[in-house]
């Protein structure tokens, strides 16, 4: 049900303001849920909880085996290009919808990802159209974005877009176009925005948000301090390059202390990463966790001393923005250890909230960590820091109503 915004009433107003309902957005992703993308999640969560009304259009079926709990609530209002909600919609429609959407955007890469965007679009056009949507927003400024902009051609209404790290860094190319057609373009970092706005005339600087995600405080477990024995050191993020987990391997080579390695999370790398583990002689005392749930996540959280981020910049320009995972460390109270790259200085201050080290570089991490096992009180004082300043910059919900207001200057909420 669209939910209006309440407008404050003073006791000397002459009258009561009132607002037009808010339009209802259509959220494009490509793929939902999505095991990873737990930051969408929470956003999901956060607008809802704000007033946003709106439905979820997913490029792809989910074909993860872990499905996050909290997106299970909002499978009811998901709809995909072909299966579930889409037997009214005929072949026919479909291509029409696409003929409409014009496929105006200059694809640079990928043909056969393209025509299938464009089928998408014009399929999920169908859909919107039924469904009274009013805005299209994309999550990813690759493909999603173009499936927005596709969709907001077809439809009539205006698009927008979050863009988050690869998708803008290493994309399809097709960045530009889609900023200057852009109602709006919201961003994790900082360092993302800067980016956007060298590709947009000034005047179009002020539709790029910073817009940090957001973690649930209250479900992260604050961690239990530092206890005798092994030093524990967690990891985690998917199993590529930009996680740079092979400069965290050979860091422990020849540490002079106990220590046992936890890195949650799977991919292409993970034989080699476990190769790499067994060169160095610390298979022993390391152990890959696979995919786990986000509660899963905070237990090893829970039960680790420090936290290492190694991530580096991708031979293709890929590179992370602020790992939501990295803030969840720093939420539990530990110190961490991360790249001094993209956002990542936005939230680990150097000898603050913790330990900046150059990327693809093992003896700087190597140092860091023998540095926090030297030095208790410092671990102690910085992991604290870090909570601190996690909990006061980085609420899911704080963050999600600030992006709530983006959309609320956007999409009709206007005092009468």
């Amino acid at each position: 049900m669209t939910q209006g915004i309440r407008s404050a009433a003073t006791a000397d107003a002459p009258k009561r303001a009132t607002q037009k309902p808010l339009k209802k957005v259509a959220f494009v992703v490509s793929q939902f849920p999505e095991t990873h993308e737990t930051f969408i999640l929470r956003e999901f969560k956060g607008l809802e909880a704000a007033g946003l009304d709106f439905v979820i259009f997913s490029l792809k079926p989910c074909r993860d085996k872990v499905v996050q709990k909290d997106a299970r609530a909002f499978l009811a209002r998901t709809y995909y290009p072909y299966g579930s909600g889409v037997g009214e919609f005929s072949p026919g429609e479909s291509l029409r919808s696409a003929a409409a959407a014009g496929l105006s955007i200059p694809w640079a890469r990928r043909p056969i990802e393209c025509a299938y965007v464009a089928w998408a679009a014009g399929r999920l056009s169908a859909m919107a159209r039924k469904s009274g949507i009013g805005h299209v927003h994309a999550h990813w400024a690759t493909a999603p974005a173009s499936a927005a902009l596709l969709m907001s051609k077809a439809l009539g209404v205006p698009y927008s877009f979050t863009a988050h790290a690869w998708d803008i860094y290493a994309g399809d190319g097709c960045l530009a176009a889609k900023a200057r057609g852009a109602q709006f373009i919201a961003t994790c970092t900082r360092a993302n925005a800067e980016h956007i706005r060298a590709l947009l005339p000034r005047d179009d600087w002020d539709k790029v948000t910073v817009n940090y995600h957001g973690i649930p405080l209250e479900a992260v477990p604050l961690g239990r301090g530092r206890r005798s024995g092994a030093m524990r050191i967690a990891a985690a993020g998917r199993l590529v390059e930009t996680k740079g987990f092979q400069y965290l391997v050979a860091a422990l080579k020849d540490v002079g202390f106990p220590f046992q390695l936890t890195i949650v999370g799977d991919g292409p790398l993970r034989r080699a990463l476990k190769k790499a583990a067994a060169a160095a002689g610390i298979s022993d005392r390391t152990r890959f966790a696979g995919t786990v749930s986000n509660e899963e996540v905070f237990g090893v959280l829970s039960e680790s001393d420090v936290f290492v981020m190694p991530s580096v910049i991708g031979r293709n320009g890929d590179r992370d923005g602020i790992p939501n995972v990295l803030l969840e460390a720093m939420a539990a109270g530990l110190p961490v250890i991360a790249s001094r790259i993209s956002g990542i200085p936005e939230a680990v201050i150097d000898g603050r909230t913790g330990i900046l080290v150059p990327e693809r570089d093992a003896g700087a991490i190597s140092a860091a960590l023998q540095g926090l096992w030297g030095s208790p009180e410092q671990a102690a004082r910085l992991g604290q820091a870090a909570a601190e300043f996690v909990r006061a910059n980085f609420c899911a919900q704080t963050n999600a109503n600030r992006l709530f207001e983006v959309f609320r200057r956007h999409l009709g909420c206007i005092e009468e």
